[in-house]
């Protein structure tokens, strides 16, 4: 049952003699704008009984039921009581001067905030209701009102009369002539004949005395006294009128001073003015032109000063308006008044930074206040200096001197963190940390430890540094490269470039990614290192005793001991490339049934080709071995930090690391991690700190600020070039979808389908299916875009697609065209190659059954013969590691949501070595989830410049559903 509207609550207050204050009572009424009588107090059993859940009220009814709550004698009793127990009453309780004092402050605090929700949300209010519980009797205005009090002295011959008046809106009345209760001395609330508000700049206490009578009479013998004693205090705040008085007027401008005010909406501070007129400061955007109040720096003659605003004050604002301030609401002044500002102290900031321009221009510009602290508007200056450690550290310390203070870097490292760039200075006031230090810092910040006040950085993050001139230093060596004679191939530019950097992170030992596009020749640029490498190493004396009279010495290289790690597939592809192009290397396969008969010669091998599957199975063995050299091709492999295979390759002990990969990201920021947590641990600190301060700005966030942290941290480590950059004699590539119309009776079959599949993943209830229930549930529809016969292999329906895509490879056959034919489910390239042998057309084959003899074999026939014509490859089995550049085809049967798959299928036969064009073919059956893929794949790209200046599709599969399954 829905009560949220059936009820109201309303308050009454009626004075409480033990506390000497008037105390609300909450009462709850069916809601109605006539309320006549209230009956039920808001107890807790009465909630009850309108079905009232005190937790699903809204924050302010919570709030002011609270405080009533909170007001109740018996709760004050119980509350102050415990530290004296022989109290019986609240009057036994305030005999002590403390526990009185505090008893007033609770009911000053409560009370306060009581009246403030009466009017801000309109609560109906009553003062001693009567026990007949009429409230339409004693119901009390609650409009929001101020009364404003004015003070009148007339000095005559014996004395001065003094008279206190109130203002409400444009009408003035005398106290005594109203009926006045008096809620609350300070902050000042009265009701004044039944209205609700608050006494304006003054005490209500100071109303006492005119509540009775219209005015005071001060003797002359007292009136320097009280005075001095009582005035003074007033007059700041409270125009005066007076006669009899000397009188002096000031209206001229001593100073213009600025000072900040918070606009709670914007989320941003704005400047005010302040005029003063040696005495009396204006504020520039308040309306009151005037300001008197009574001098008596000279005894017993008084004297009445009245302050006026000039005109000459539109000369400073016109200043403010030159140098580039625009006027917001309110005369207010600021940068920009169009949009919330993102940075709250921008103009703050513009008042500190130009300083000294505002004070030639006769702006006082001291004791900025915020939150009543002052913001130290005094220079600053860094000084930093930076240390080498052992273990790979840096030592780094930075001084800040803030005027007198000097400030530990450190100590601000909480506010660049957290982005608060008000610092606490030991004084109490404040510094305004500039803003392009949460920049600036922000990567140290996050990144440093600190011992001692100093901060200890990892040398491989010294990128964090780079801001910082001070102390940046790029601590990777510059290499030099000369090509040797025993490598068996010639670089190209940026081949050697691709040498020379990973040299350096070589000899800086530090590890490296090369990110090279697929085709530009990653295998040859790390063999050409590994040569370099052990031409560094030089040769070791090896002595062998033959006989007892003679030694034979032989002086041979170091061994490289370097293991490379890689998918199964390519094994044989990179031992072959090892031959050809290093044929020196001694070389193995730990790979096979019988390789652990090898294991004898891991330490004594130059190169030791396995792969990840083996290392996983192997690593009680590998790990007892020191390798110079780990290095992992497709280093995607090890995306998943929770995966076996990366736990298995972090336990390998090895001196240098190297990853290969032409695509290190391909569905989130965690393939990121992973790959640099293997080349240089901790680099982008824990995974949980990685997720916090990068991951989760960056792709749900889109934090433009986290991004570029992220890449400078990174991109010493990884070297990304793509074909479009350094291949400018690669022949041209085309891609272009082929859209199919499905079968008449596919098409039927197809909307029944996903007729169902909405039904079952879109469900109305609010649950969410499984990943699981989703992936298979889509991938039921892809395949029934594909052919029927894919779920059902009885089926007779044809397929649209299948007679497209065999006319279109009839007719590359006709043209002698080579053509590589890609797809996701090996059960549809059966469909085609089945095909082929009817049509007595040769055709090369490999899937994820195809042994690695195999697959060698059938790229060697389909590169050396003019036919076969035809290449199908299954996508996961081929997508990594071949070389195919016969091939001017690339035709895909089905897309699908990771672009990057197919982007690794086109890389197979767009690289060097081609000479041909490249024509790549999608083939999307129209109005199917196929069609729905390319889109997002087109629209959807959650980064406009990645880490890698490339795109990546992040899964968001299940946020899409909708859109997947629409019409």
């Amino acid at each position: 049952m829905d009560l949220s509207n059936s009820f109201q609550f309303c308050f009454d207050i009626s004075f409480e003699k033990n506390l000497n204050h008037y105390i609300p009572t909450s009462y709850i009424v069916e809601d109605t704008d006539d309320i006549k009588y209230l009956d039920k107090k808001a107890t807790k059993d009465v909630l009850e009984s309108f079905f009232i859940v005190f937790d699903n009220l809204d924050a302010d009814t919570k709030k002011i039921l609270t405080v009533c709550e909170s007001l109740k004698p018996d709760f004050i009793f119980k509350k102050f009581s415990a530290k004296i127990k022989s109290a019986k009453t609240i009057a036994d309780l305030q005999k002590d001067s403390k526990i009185e004092f505090a008893i007033r402050q609770h009911l000053q605090l409560n009370l306060s905030s009581f009246y403030s929700l009466i009017v801000q949300k309109q609560f109906p209010l009553s003062i001693n209701m009567g026990v007949e519980k009429d409230f339409y009797r004693s119901r009390v205005n609650i409009d929001p009102l101020y009364f404003e009090p004015q003070i009148e002295f007339n000095k005559h011959a014996e004395g001065i009369t003094y008279t206190l008046s109130l203002k409400e809106n444009e009408t003035t009345f005398l106290p005594m002539n109203s009926s006045i209760e008096t809620l609350l001395d300070e902050p000042s609330w009265l009701i004044i004949d039944k209205k609700l508000g608050q006494l304006k700049d003054l005490n209500s206490k100071k109303l006492s005395p005119f509540l009775k009578k219209k005015s005071i009479e001060i003797p002359s013998k007292l009136v320097d006294t009280y005075f001095k004693n009582f005035i003074p205090e007033i007059a700041k705040k409270i125009d005066i009128e007076a006669t009899g008085f000397e009188i002096e007027h000031r209206d001229q401008i001593i100073s213009s001073t600025i000072q900040p005010v918070f606009d709670f909406f914007k989320n941003c501070y704005y400047l005010n003015l302040y005029f003063d007129y040696n005495g009396y400061s204006f504020d520039s955007s308040k309306t009151k032109k005037t300001h008197s109040f009574v001098d008596f720096s000279i005894a017993n003659e008084p004297k009445i000063i009245q302050f006026k605003r000039s005109s000459a004050e539109t000369l400073y604002t016109d200043k403010l308006l030159e140098i580039g301030l625009l006027k917001i609401k309110n005369e207010l002044f600021g940068l920009n008044s169009d949009t919330e500002n993102p940075d709250p102290y921008i103009n703050i900031q513009f008042v500190i930074d130009r300083k000294e321009e505002l004070e030639s221009l006769g702006f006082t510009i001291h004791n900025l206040k915020l939150e009543g602290k002052e913001i130290i508007t005094e220079n600053h200056t860094i000084s930093a200096s930076r240390e080498e450690t052992k273990e790979d550290w840096f030592d780094i310390r930075i001084i800040i001197t803030i005027g007198v203070y000097t400030i530990n870097f450190s100590e601000i490292i909480p506010n660049i963190k957290s982005k608060e760039r008000l610092f606490l200075l030991p004084d109490g006031n404040y510094f305004l940390i500039p803003l392009e230090w949460l920049s600036k810092y922000g990567s140290l910040a996050k990144l440093a430890k600190t011992e001692n006040g100093n901060l200890l950085l990892r040398k491989s993050n010294f990128a964090a540094l780079d801001a910082i001139p001070e102390i940046k230093g790029d601590i990777i060596q510059k290499a030099e490269y000369t090509s040797s004679d025993l490598l068996k191939a010639a670089l190209r530019p940026y081949q050697i470039d691709g040498v020379k950097w990973l040299l350096g992170h070589f000899n800086s030992n530090l590890g490296a990614c090369l990110a090279d596009d697929m085709g530009l020749g990653k295998t040859l640029q790390t063999l050409a290192v590994l040569v370099a490498v052990q031409e560094q190493l030089g040769f070791t004396t090896k002595t062998t005793n033959f006989d007892l009279f003679q030694n034979e010495t032989t002086i041979e290289r170091q061994p490289l001991k370097a293991l490379i790690v890689l998918p199964s597939s390519l094994v044989f592809n990179w031992y072959n490339e090892a031959a050809k192009f290093t044929p020196h290397f001694s070389k193995m396969q730990y790979v096979g049934n019988d390789r652990k008969l090898l294991a004898s010669r891991l330490e004594s091998t130059d190169l030791i080709f396995t792969s990840y599957s083996i290392v996983h199975r192997d690593i009680s063995i590998l790990e007892k071995y020191n390798f110079r050299y780990l290095i992992l091709d497709e280093s995607q492999y090890i995306k998943n930090k929770n995966s076996k295979i990366f736990k298995a390759i972090t336990k390998i002990n090895t001196h240098h690391k190297m990853a290969l990969s032409g695509t290190p990201i391909e569905n989130s920021l965690d393939d990121l991690w992973s790959q640099m947590q293997f080349i240089n641990p901790d680099i982008l600190g824990s995974y949980d700190f990685f997720a916090q301060n990068f991951k989760i700005p960056i792709e749900k966030k889109q934090d433009e600020n986290s991004l570029s942290e992220l890449k400078n941290l990174i991109q010493p480590y990884i070297l990304r070039r793509t074909k479009e950059q350094v291949l400018k004699d690669l022949p041209e590539l085309t891609e272009q979808i082929y859209y199919c119309d499905m079968d008449p009776e596919q098409e039927k079959l197809y909307e029944k389908e996903k007729s169902k599949a909405r039904n079952f993943l879109l469900k109305t209830d609010g649950s969410s299916p499984d990943k699981i229930s989703i992936i298979n549930t889509l991938m039921k529809l892809r395949q029934l875009s594909n052919h029927p016969k894919m779920i059902d292999q009885e089926s007779e329906i044809d397929s649209g697609k299948y007679n497209a895509v065999t006319n279109y490879l009839e007719t590359l056959v006709k043209e002698k065209q080579k053509a590589i034919i890609f797809s996701s489910f090996v059960t549809n390239l059966n469909f085609y190659t089945d095909w082929c042998k009817e049509n007595k057309i040769a055709y090369c084959e490999i899937t994820g059954e195809t042994p690695s003899s195999k697959r060698e074999q059938q790229v060697k026939l389909f590169q050396e013969k003019e036919e076969p014509l035809l290449f199908f490859i299954s996508l996961k089995a081929g997508g990594v590691g071949l070389n195919i550049t016969k091939a001017s085809y690339v035709l895909f049967l089905d897309p699908w949501w990771n672009p990057f798959a197919e982007k690794q299928g086109v890389g197979r036969a767009h690289r060097i070595g081609q000479l041909n064009k490249v024509n790549v073919i999608r083939f999307i059956s129209k109005n199917t989830v196929e069609e729905k893929i390319i889109k997002l794949q087109e629209n959807k790209k959650l980064l406009s410049d990645s880490l890698l200046e490339e795109s990546y599709i992040n899964d968001e599969i299940e946020v899409n559903l909708e859109y997947i399954l629409s019409s």
